[in-house]
């Protein structure tokens, strides 16, 4: 029996991973389209949401939930890559419909992460730094790799983005920091080091540092360096597109419409 498409609401229509997302949904029969939101400042607000394809989708963006014509109360799911302050205005929709989150948004603080954790308890949330399916086997790789390259080594961790990205270190590599600060048995609050400026000492022991890019066009590029004495061991990833994210993001939604309970999930549950 073939399964019903999932109804999906889209959460930062007109920026770089809606867009991008927009192209894998038109025409595919495994999702519907019902809405298109955007911040109330946006200049496509009014505009169809493939206006930007030179199509026509029927789907007009909006800075309200008020102008999606909900077609079921099953299989709905909102993707949000957005921003944290938007993401936390579309809880009260989403509890309210009770529709299931995929959340791509980063740069949350400990207070808004603790709100998206209240709400999984009503709905199922899946929040993650990275939606691509590379970067989480990735993050498991260095669960296992942490445990052979940590106590001898130093861990250093590279990320590149464009230049509009506002969040620095990335998720993705905070993400990488924790895995192995948690293999390691390190505090992260003690062994996390975001700058040497000015620094007149040697490095630590159970030190992870974190090396930042932001400009052009860049897509995303993660290194994590395990260096010893005479030798290092690279692990990294680099994006060439988009299109990696979105794809993850939509595997992400189909997982998360099966869910037949609330719960706070990650790309782990995807990929497994």
């Amino acid at each position: 029996m073939e399964s019903k498409p999932v109804d999906l609401i889209l959460s930062g229509a007109s920026g770089r991973m809606g867009r991008e997302i927009l192209k894998l949904v038109m025409g595919n029969n495994k999702f519907r389209l019902i809405g298109a939101l955007e911040n109330e400042n946006c200049g496509e607000i009014g505009r169809d949401a493939l206006k930007f394809m030179g199509q026509n989708s029927g789907i007009l963006i909006s800075d309200s939930a008020e102008s999606i014509t909900f077609k079921s109360h099953n299989n709905l799911v909102l993707i949000d890559f957005s921003s944290p302050k938007n993401t936390i205005n579309m809880l009260d929709l989403c509890i309210s419909k009770s529709i299931g989150m995929v959340v791509g948004t980063t740069g949350f603080s400990e207070k808004e992460l603790l709100l998206l954790k209240q709400a999984s308890k009503t709905i199922p949330i899946l929040c993650a730094p990275n939606m691509s399916l590379g970067v989480n086997k990735v993050f498991a790789i260095l669960k296992e790799a942490a445990k052979h390259f940590g106590n001898n080594y130093d861990v250093e961790i590279f990320e590149a983005h464009h230049r509009d990205k506002l969040d620095a270190p990335s998720g993705t590599a905070l993400k990488m920091g924790f895995i192995i600060a948690d293999i390691l048995g390190l505090n992260p609050e003690e062994s996390f080091c975001f700058s040497r400026n000015d620094r007149k000492k040697n490095r630590g022991h159970g030190e992870i540092g974190f090396s930042v890019v932001r400009g052009g066009d860049i897509v995303g590029q993660h290194k994590v360096i395990f260096a010893g004495n005479g030798e290092q061991i690279e692990i990294s990833h680099n994006s060439s597109s988009r299109k990696g994210y979105a794809l993850g993001a939509l595997e992400a939604a189909i997982c998360l419409s099966k869910k037949n309970k609330p719960g706070f999930f990650g790309m782990e549950d995807v990929i497994s």
